[in-house]
């Protein structure tokens, strides 16, 4: 390729990309700053980067993209934010003790994320085995239909565990069946409650 043509090329390209930046201001700089969590955004800038534009249906999906993202985020900035420390100092306990905590109450099974990935320990809360959100640097991110109960347990979380041990007979922590006469009338079993500082 001689110096002429490819100097051609890059002029093109920089028309391009001059003439989609005009009428998608903002567009390219937005994906970029969802790239390290999501993929699809990062294939989108890594395609813009090679093309220098980006289809009309491709133009779409990220608009609309980052729509949904913005009003997810306008959604958890509204919501009441509640005092979780009690439950992520219980968790930071057991972590010393167990490599994956969990902790039962009712349909919520709250446990800790693994110690390598983006959400490192954050945890994890399921209802009736279905993911409904994290709690991650004390915040919550996810369904508002579970913050009452965890509420509950961050008031006092020992109640919580007592409270599902005399319910279901099984201990909050571990999930085993409480045996030991001490450990049902408690409602806990005594080496989880050490575990997890109860």
């Amino acid at each position: 390729m001689n110096i002429d043509l490819a100097e051609h090329i890059q002029n093109e390209k920089a028309l391009t990309v001059k003439k989609f930046d005009q009428e998608n201001p903002g567009l390219i700089d937005a994906l970029r700053e969802t790239t390290s969590w999501n993929s699809f955004a990062a294939s989108l800038v890594s395609q813009y980067e090679s093309r220098g534009t980006l289809t009309e249906k491709q133009t779409g999906a990220a608009v609309a993209m980052l729509m949904k993202i913005k009003a997810k985020k306008a959604e958890r900035d509204a919501a009441p934010q509640i005092d979780l420390s009690n439950i992520v100092e219980m968790f930071n306990k057991a972590h010393e003790a167990i490599k994956t905590p969990k902790f039962r109450y009712d349909d919520l099974v709250i446990s800790r994320a693994p110690d390598s990935g983006v959400n490192a320990g954050a945890l994890y809360v399921k209802v009736n085995g279905e993911y409904a959100g994290k709690v991650k640097e004390g915040k919550w991110f996810g369904s508002q239909d579970v913050l009452a109960k965890l509420k509950e347990i961050a008031e006092n979380p020992l109640d919580s565990a007592v409270a599902y041990g005399r319910k279901t007979g099984n201990c909050s922590m571990c999930g085993r069946l409480l045996t030991n006469h001490g450990s049902i009338d408690r409602g806990i079993g005594p080496i989880c409650a050490e575990r997890f500082g109860l």
